[in-house]
């Protein structure tokens, strides 16, 4: 293997090795107590090192979203490539592909859904920025051309694709951050799951063209 491309794994390698450690260190202590010399500990590096790949602690948090976007743009474009599936099942893959991104990591789902209106988006890269930015862009159009399918063969009213598509992601990332915060005071009960059910279910039918409309 040629030596760039060799520096070049190297380099991805410490990378994610710094991006799991960093995990590690916000489930254990939680972000406002975390370190970059708690993380570099945990990663076995030295904290220069570690500025190297990221010039900061929300840096490293907010990198941790981009695997779940990644994922969850894949299993988002496979519901919308099932263009035979009826309505109502349609909405049930997307709902059951958003939850299944959520339980990926759900303390990561929970802060990509605070990052927009928060001031971590300051204090990252452009780069960075500008791939969770994408990734999060992508799912939103896809869930806009999965609505723009349902409304071209009639089964679904006939609204702004992009807009409904921000009312189910609202939805959703409403539900998981309200949810969760009644699930830390009582950890016994389940509360999010049947919530989504229901709101999924109100939510499919409210779009659903009717014979009448």
């Amino acid at each position: 293997m040629p030596i760039h491309e060799r520096q070049i794994r190297d380099r991805e390698r410490r990378r994610q090795q710094i991006i799991a450690a960093s995990k590690r260190v916000f489930v254990s202590k939680g972000v406002s107590k975390a370190t970059i010399k708690d993380i570099a500990e945990e990663a076995e590096l030295s904290p220069g090192t570690l500025y190297i790949y990221f010039k900061n602690k929300d840096e490293l948090y907010s990198a941790l979203s981009i695997r779940m976007l990644k994922h969850l743009n894949v299993r988002l474009q496979r519901v919308k490539e099932r263009k035979e599936m009826p309505h109502a099942q349609r909405i049930t893959a997307v709902k059951e592909a958003l939850c299944e991104a959520y339980k990926i990591d759900p303390p990561v789902f929970v802060t990509l859904s605070h990052l927009q209106a928060s001031e971590t988006l300051d204090n990252i890269s452009p780069e960075l920025l500008d791939q969770i930015m994408g990734l999060s862009r992508q799912s939103l159009d896809t869930l806009a051309g999965i609505f723009e399918e349902g409304i071209e063969t009639g089964s679904l009213l006939n609204r702004d694709p992009q807009k409904v598509a921000l009312i189910l992601w609202s939805l959703f990332s409403g539900l998981v951050l309200w949810e969760e915060s009644k699930h830390a005071l009582d950890p016994r009960k389940d509360f999010l799951m049947p919530t989504l059910d229901m709101a999924f279910e109100i939510f499919g039918r409210g779009i659903a063209k009717r014979n009448t409309d």
